[in-house]
């Protein structure tokens, strides 16, 4: 019985050692079509994807808004997290209050990466 109490103990602590997180909530790729439409605003975006993780402004004078949805594994027995993977990113840059090109990146299915500017008029 004292052996037993001590392999629990140890299997209890090996499973707690690495526990995962997730942060973010899934980001819905239909929705990511409907970025470049015609005048859709920052305001347009929060209302499809809510608030982002984290906004910034550029040098170059565009606002990124990102979105993610990761995993995180939390180290028990070391003072520091492990590097986050993410597991969908989704970048939208905006310039004049109007969105200019995003980016979607989407590990659940492959790897994939869209940055898609709009398209203008054709030129004859």
């Amino acid at each position: 019985m004292r052996y037993w109490s001590i392999v629990l103990v140890f299997l209890i602590a090996l499973t707690m050692g690495c526990a995962s997180t997730i942060e973010g909530k899934r980001i819905d790729r239909s929705k990511t079509q409907n970025l470049l439409a015609e005048g859709t605003t920052p305001e347009d975006v929060v209302k499809m994807f809510g608030a982002p993780q984290q906004k910034e402004n550029l040098a170059s004078g565009e606002t990124r808004y990102v979105y993610y949805y990761r995993t995180q594994r939390d180290m028990l027995f070391f003072p520091r997290k492990a590097d986050p993977q993410d597991l969908q990113r989704l970048e939208v840059f905006f310039r004049n209050k109007r969105v200019e090109r995003y980016r979607y990146i989407d590990n659940d299915v492959q790897p994939i990466t869209t940055d898609i500017a709009p398209l203008g008029p054709e030129k004859k």
